[in-house]
């Protein structure tokens, strides 16, 4: 898990829509603030993980280490292109 990558949440897209929560089985989120994502345990993301990005229809999902020189595929199924998984 990482602590150089996890998702951040531009609340001004963001639509409540709940897909990411439902998303991620890593913890990341507060399930108890659903349908809105607060992102209460960052180091539980997968360093290169786009899952609940992939999945925001507004957008409103970046990533804190997205332009990093780590790069790699993570290991986490969530289906998307990091950019390194090939």
């Amino acid at each position: 898990m990482s602590k150089t990558w996890y998702p951040v949440i531009d609340y001004e897209k963001c639509i409540e829509c709940g897909a990411c929560i439902d998303k991620c089985k890593k913890g990341v989120y507060n399930l108890d603030k659903a349908p809105t994502p607060v992102v209460v345990s960052p180091e539980g993301c997968a360093h290169g993980c786009h899952g609940c990005g992939n999945l925001c229809p507004t957008e409103a999902i970046s990533y804190v280490g997205e332009n990093s020189k780590e790069g790699g595929c993570c290991s986490c199924s969530c289906g998307g292109d990091n950019g390194g998984c090939r």
